[in-house]
């Protein structure tokens, strides 16, 4: 740009800019609206993985000072109003009596004229979107001292038995009344790769297994393990679930290898959903500038 230009000139090549914007955002409305239109009642219109590709195209043509984290804020907000135009929906979250509530993570995700239901245990959450109250539900990623143990509920086969499809918030910088709280959103669809993913994975055992050798036995099967927790109990056994470091579908033969080769010493198996991967702050930071950083040191 001509940096002799007038300020008046300048504020009139915003203007435009602007114009040019609010155009191409009534277009991408009327876009959403026909694919909504094309895919028919019923589709769904929830795509984590589609979404997170659209992210990681822009943020890999990204060019210039505006920071990658408010470009994704920008693209989020306009990724809410498309998926709002493909049909309404809404999110049960959980707000647990003692812990941080999820409300603000669906808030900041799906926007603030999304209906989030307030749920107090998992097992409502789950109940919301098995029964179609909700089309999705939010609750916290599993740990490892936790009595909930929500993911025990997902162990099994069936039409309506939710599974997890994604990973809020997208990005630690974007997501400002999200409280930093982090959720896994549940939902009666099949996970999609996106190219960049985890997935989960719930083994039923006679027994407790070491870490260790839990994922020697895991990984025969070619399954890259990131994480393990084992809970258990007199009355459902003992549940252990593995966080794969991978997408891995329903028909994934390295899923057929896990059951056939330990079946004695797992009794189930059951893959319970995937996720993709969120950004994290070397993702959002300026590729040149770090790489500028590092000529000086």
């Amino acid at each position: 740009m001509d940096s002799t230009l007038s300020l008046e000139s300048l504020r009139g090549e915003i203007d435009r800019i602007d114009s040019e914007i609010h155009d191409l955002l009534m277009r991408r409305t009327q876009v959403s609206r026909a694919i909504a239109k094309a895919k028919g009642s019923g589709a769904p219109s929830f795509r984590p993985a589609r979404e997170i590709q659209v992210l990681r195209r822009l943020l890999d043509r990204h060019e210039g000072p505006l920071p990658r984290a408010v470009l994704l804020r920008i693209w989020r907000e306009i990724l809410s109003d498309s998926l709002a135009q493909q049909g309404s929906f809404s999110v049960a979250a959980w707000v647990p009596e003692a812990g941080p509530s999820l409300v603000g993570v669906a808030r900041d995700h799906f926007g603030v004229l999304t209906p989030v239901l307030e749920r107090q245990s998992p097992s409502r959450v789950f109940n919301s979107v098995a029964e179609g109250e909700c089309a999705l539900g939010l609750l916290p990623p599993p740990e490892a001292d936790s009595p909930e143990a929500w993911w025990r509920f997902l162990a099994r086969r069936g039409e309506k038995v939710p599974r997890i499809i994604g990973r809020l918030p997208l990005a630690p910088a974007a997501s400002p009344s999200s409280g930093g709280h982090d959720a896994l959103i549940i939902g009666l669809i099949e996970p999609e790769p996106s190219g960049a993913d985890h997935s989960y994975v719930v083994l039923e055992a006679e027994a407790q297994f070491s870490r260790s050798a839990a994922k020697a036995l895991i990984e025969k099967a070619d399954l890259p393990v990131y994480d393990i927790i084992q809970w258990g109990s007199v009355d459902e056994g003992h549940l252990l679930l593995i966080e794969v470091a991978d997408f891995v579908a329903q028909d994934d033969p390295r899923l057929t290898l896990l059951r056939d080769m330990n079946n004695e010493h797992f009794s189930g198996c059951w893959l319970i959903g995937a996720y993709p991967l969120p950004f994290n702050e070397p993702d959002l930071a300026d590729p040149r500038a770090a790489a500028k950083e590092r000529e000086r040191i």
